[in-house]
């Protein structure tokens, strides 16, 4: 896990953040639902980091203070969409057709090859409920999505951190047999010269050569 050395916060909490400022000024709809999927996997990982005394690195309240200021934003992204009072359509020979009444002639001056075509309401409030029923399932296949990518990491980093446990009990299995070895040859070595030693100074080995 990797802390900011100045804030003392892990570096996806500043991930988080930076993004979080970042995304008011995005004007582009397609970025903006990527920086919320983006923001949802990231408050997931923070929620689960721990310190090393094993509790929550980010408080609960914390947690929901940020979830709170992303779903504020996904907000944003539904509601231009659910904007359905009226549609425009490029100019036809049958111009001036259905302004049988003077509700569907309005004061708004038409701008040139467009015209302005009255919606009635029964149509807007059937549009309005079927474009908020398709919002509300958005998230939740940002949600599904964000998960799957999260659990795809998460079982490549249980299978590097096993891979790295393995690998440090060789090492220390290896360092142990290096160090007994050491040891053997240095008690070997004085042990051979003493037996050296009172052979080639004992009279009668001498004599017997």
């Amino acid at each position: 896990m990797v802390h900011d050395p100045v804030m003392g916060i892990s570096r996806t909490e500043v991930n988080l953040r930076r993004l979080l400022a970042a995304a008011p000024q995005q004007q582009n709809q397609a970025k903006l639902i990527h920086y919320v999927a983006t923001l949802r996997e990231q408050l997931e990982q923070l929620s689960e980091e721990r310190t090393l005394e094993g509790l929550p690195r980010v408080s609960k309240q914390k947690v929901n203070e940020y979830a709170e200021e992303i779903e504020a934003m996904a907000s944003k992204i539904i509601a231009p969409s659910s904007d359905v009072q009226v549609s425009q359509e490029p100019l036809s020979g049958t111009y001036g057709q259905e302004g049988h009444s003077k509700e569907g002639e309005d004061s708004i001056p038409h701008s040139p090859g467009l015209r302005r075509r009255f919606v009635p309401a029964s149509n807007v409030e059937d549009r309005t409920h079927d474009t908020v029923k398709a919002d509300a399932l958005g998230p939740v296949k940002l949600d599904v999505a964000a998960q799957a990518h999260i659990e795809k990491h998460r079982k490549l980093q249980e299978d590097l951190t096993d891979e790295m446990v393995g690998l440090a009990k060789q090492l220390k299995q290896g360092s142990l047999l290096m160090s007994q070895s050491i040891e053997n040859s240095e008690k070997v070595e004085p042990y051979s010269l003493v037996v050296h030693s009172l052979f080639f100074n004992n009279p009668a080995c001498n004599k017997a050569e």
